[in-house]
């Protein structure tokens, strides 16, 4: 692992190597993107510099509910640590780190996640996402997936469409998040030797049945969560959830808006009876490949990608 260092107070090492200040403004002023447990992911938009425009950052920082303790700062410093050691297209880039004062991570910001997306699209009253989007979705990620896996050997954890940024109309989807990520030994397998205390964590709807039952978790265990995601692009809904048709769009979605069927977790849903199988049979089929419930049958992170490249290349 390449040496990492806490930047001193507020200065911190902008991409050029030069410090600067950075001031962050009070939570309110902030555009928030997102959030987890215990945290918001906000959007800080820097001042020009010597006539010219800065890109802005997205900050993971702590909910403001949530006071700073051990466990969160080790979180995020690890996440810090991670993200500057990678660096692939379809992974979400290190900007800064910061654990004086403001804890926060400060990393590229992206247009929108796909989860955000997905909402959106069902508050517009349109349909499912076109095949080719869907398709480029299982190229980008499953290419960030085998950079992750084969390169840095580290499952992600936790696959889902809020973990999915996309800038512009699918020109490049990126893969964020890695707060709960796990080891992987040379076979792909979990290293449960150098994993120390750490267990897999994942959102339930898009486990995998090796997960739930609790077998052996593999490379294989974030393949399952991504055939879920291609399908959330399809039925427009989380897995195995029925959102509420009384949902009141003005509040903040939660799960008191959905109905959970937890019987179904760790099974393949059923192809939405909404698009055409004809016109959807590629994403349907990558889909499928993912969510094989035996392991070994589901394609590699790098299969996934060069069968959706042909795709995108017909």
């Amino acid at each position: 692992m390449s040496e990492f260092k806490t930047p001193v107070k507020s200065k911190l090492m902008s991409d050029g190597g030069e410090k600067r200040e950075i001031t962050i403004p009070p939570s309110p002023f902030l555009n928030r993107l997102g959030y987890g447990t215990g945290v918001s992911v906000m959007q800080l938009v820097r001042s020009p510099k010597a006539g010219q425009m800065r890109s802005p950052w997205a900050l993971k920082m702590l909910n403001k509910r949530v006071k700073p303790n051990k466990v969160y700062t080790e979180r995020l410093q690890a996440e810090a640590e991670l993200l500057q050691r990678m660096s692939h297209p379809n992974i979400v880039g290190f900007r800064a780190f910061s654990k004086t004062k403001i804890l926060y991570l400060g990393m590229e910001a992206c247009d929108l996640s796909l989860g955000d997306m997905i909402e959106k699209r069902v508050e517009d009253g349109l349909d499912a996402f076109p095949p080719n989007n869907i398709i480029k979705v299982a190229l980008d990620i499953g290419s960030a997936l085998d950079y992750l896996h084969t390169k840095m050997q580290i499952l992600h954890g936790d696959m889902k469409s809020y973990n999915i940024l996309v800038n512009g109309d699918f020109v490049v989807c990126k893969l964020c998040d890695f707060g709960v990520t796990l080891p992987l030994n040379e076979d792909g397998v979990f290293d449960k030797e150098n994993a120390g205390k750490k267990v897999y964590y994942g959102t339930e709807a898009w486990s995998a049945p090796e997960v739930l039952e609790g077998d052996e978790i593999s490379s294989k265990t974030d393949i399952w969560p991504l055939g879920l995601t291609l399908w959330e692009m399809m039925s427009l809904q989380p897995p195995h959830t029925q959102i509420d048709e009384n949902f009141d769009e003005s509040l903040e979605f939660d799960d008191s808006y959905v109905d959970n069927n937890f019987e179904l977790y760790g099974t393949r849903p059923a192809i939405p009876a909404t698009i055409s199988v004809e016109e959807y049979n590629e994403p349907i089929a990558l889909f499928q490949a993912c969510t094989e419930t035996e392991p070994s049958r589901r394609p590699s992170a790098e299969q996934l990608a060069a069968v959706a490249m042909n795709m995108m290349n017909k």
